[in-house]
């Protein structure tokens, strides 16, 4: 516990903690924001200890995924489990009180990785046998080049790969291992996403052939505008990869005809903190181009567009409704 607090000071930090996991349930009223933003306006402490907890939010921007927020993904649909965890999480983070065993999940490990980028971020890495590698936001990727190999190593997030012509006497495979199987390039462009327990695979050209962890005699190969998602015991149906699947790596969104539901989940993976859709427009559709750099301008296009508004609890707390 951090001694030098007041005990003012460390209470407010508390009472801060439990409204920011209050908001991060996604179900905050209006009478719990008035309260909220009541409880920020009575003392200078109060103020402070919410301004420490923004700043914790910001200064863990730089590691690979939502790496705060990870229980809150796992349970978007629970928000009394949510709560909990995330407040206990805050209060592990602000030094009052127990222990942060995040280190042993994937997003710890991505915290090492040779490769990674944070929330919005995409970045674009020349191999050492002229491949290239491109990174989507909050992935984490280490790089094995090997005389008998090449091997990308994918923790979590999504990634491109273009391969090039190996230059070594004996051509070297290239090998791509995520936590469900391994994938091998078959001279070809494709994109792989770590997911919580399956991988998605979309082979943009020519072929790339997979081997489950559990599996490994139950190979398949996918083909040129092909996916499938897989798990380490079975694949999923093969699909048709629809357009714009790797539109991320140009930085932009593109979308045909997509669910309004679909389309504010894709740009909660570039944004801090949580961004959500009402039930009642989910299902409206949507087509377009959009930066995925600045989300907040998607959002006032899809406010102008749509019978929609976007309501604000915090900056970090956000959430699509009907106007």
């Amino acid at each position: 516990m951090n001694t030098s607090l007041t005990d003012n000071q460390r209470l407010s930090l508390k009472i801060a903690a439990q409204w920011f996991a209050t908001l991060c349930s996604g179900e905050v009223t209006p009478q719990q924001n008035q309260k909220w933003q009541q409880w920020l306006a009575q003392d200078e402490d109060h103020r402070w200890a919410w301004q420490r907890v923004e700043s914790l939010q910001g200064q863990l921007h730089n590691m690979p995924g939502k790496f705060s927020y990870q229980t809150l993904n796992h349970a978007r649909q629970q928000s009394d489990v949510t709560r909990r965890r995330v407040l206990k999480s805050l209060v592990v983070l602000l030094g009052l009180g127990g222990t942060w065993e995040a280190w042993q999940s994937s997003a710890g490990q991505g915290l090492l990785a040779d490769a990674r980028t944070s929330t919005g971020e995409i970045k674009t890495l020349r191999l050492p046998d002229n491949s290239q590698l491109s990174l989507n936001t909050a992935s984490a990727a280490d790089i094995r080049f090997t005389d008998t190999l090449r091997l990308i190593r994918l923790h979590q997030g999504e990634i491109s790969i273009i391969t090039a012509r190996d230059n070594q006497p004996v051509p070297r495979p290239f090998l791509v291992e995520t936590q469900q199987g391994m994938l091998r390039a078959l001279g070809t462009e494709f994109i792989v996403r770590q997911q919580d327990g399956a991988t998605t695979l979309k082979v943009l050209k020519h072929a790339v052939e997979i081997t489950l962890r559990d599996r490994p005699a139950g190979g398949l190969q996918i083909s040129e505008g092909h996916a499938v998602r897989f798990t380490g015991s079975a694949f999923g149906d093969v699909t048709a990869v629809t357009g714009g699947a790797g539109s991320w790596t140009h930085g932009v969104l593109s979308v045909s005809d997509w669910r309004l539901a679909d389309v504010i989940a894709e740009l909660d993976r570039y944004r801090h903190g949580h961004l959500s859709c009402d039930p009642s427009v989910a299902d409206l559709r949507i087509s377009g181009t959009f930066p995925l750099k600045d989300t907040d301008s998607v959002l006032e296009i899809l406010s102008r567009t749509l019978p929609v508004k976007i309501q604000t609890a915090t900056r970090y707390w956000v959430k699509v409704v009907p106007v």
